[in-house]
């Protein structure tokens, strides 16, 4: 599904993660697409899995009696959460039309996220406790991560790209 933009002659702008596949959407593109998706999701599991294994270490030390009733809370405070995290999301994918990053936007905050990773936090060990009296939230808050991740990553057609078309057919 080519623009209109593309048979004017207009080079196509590269994105992050996509390059200038976006506009013509072959396969390539919905394989960047679903690759991306995968890496998010995958992410999340490893890190569901970590918080799975934090509260199954709370949840020891809870009276024996309290394990079913604390792991139904759990369950359903996480599905409150995943669908919470899946309408925040698709309300801000719904707000972003209106004003859609252009290619420059798009690098700028692709080069913004890149340059926070990796950096550690020298005081993490004086603020870490109360950190871990939060530990057993750790369930619900992957569960609204993997609503957002969902709710953002399976749609037609990303903010960036609709961005992109607009600064194409822009005289």
């Amino acid at each position: 599904m080519a623009s209109r933009a593309s048979s004017d002659g207009a080079a196509p702008a590269k994105l992050p993660h996509l390059g200038t596949s976006w506009y013509r959407r072959g396969v390539g593109y919905w394989l960047r697409r679903a690759v991306s998706a995968l890496v998010q999701l995958g992410f999340a599991a490893l890190f569901g899995l970590v918080s799975v294994g934090v509260w199954r270490l709370v949840e020891s030390l809870l009276p024996p009696g309290w394990h079913a009733g604390a792991d139904m809370m759990m369950g359903a405070l996480s599905l409150g959460f995943l669908v919470r995290g899946w309408v925040w999301g698709r309300r801000t994918i719904r707000a972003k039309p209106a004003a859609p990053p252009t290619p420059e936007q798009a690098w700028q905050r692709h080069r913004l996220a890149r340059a926070g990773r990796g950096s550690a936090d020298p005081d993490f060990g004086r603020r870490g406790g109360p950190l871990l009296f939060f530990a057993p939230l750790l369930v619900p808050c992957v569960a609204w991560w993997i609503g957002v991740t969902c709710a953002t990553q399976f749609i037609r057609e990303l903010p960036s790209e609709a961005g992109a078309r607009k600064a194409l057919t822009r005289p």
